[in-house]
């Protein structure tokens, strides 16, 4: 599962990748009552899988932290972080979805 960008975003070196590829990480804490989701962007998924260097974005957020219940969440949290990571994006006018 990966995340693809339909807002351009601006490396710090000034280029402007229009579709960049997002792969998410999730750690669910010790105390069980949060998520730490990051997002780690590439110019490609082709890029990704040929380790590339991962881009070096401007002024949004990468990364979130939100609560979390397993009771009523469930136990998927990568998808959880994928959806939180999209959301989180949004709130900084950049449009995502998920890519299984």
């Amino acid at each position: 599962m990966a995340l693809q960008l339909e807002t351009a975003v601006t490396t710090i070196e000034g280029f402007t990748v229009a579709n960049a590829y997002g792969r998410v990480a999730v750690a669910d804490q010790q105390q069980g009552t949060y998520l730490d989701s990051s997002v780690t962007l590439y110019m490609s998924e082709a890029d990704y899988l040929n380790g590339a260097q991962y881009l070096n974005v401007v002024g949004i957020p990468l990364s979130t932290r939100t609560p979390y219940n397993r009771d009523v969440d469930g136990v998927d949290v990568l998808d959880l972080a994928h959806t939180y990571m999209i959301l989180e994006l949004g709130t900084q006018g950049i449009a995502a979805t998920k890519v299984l």
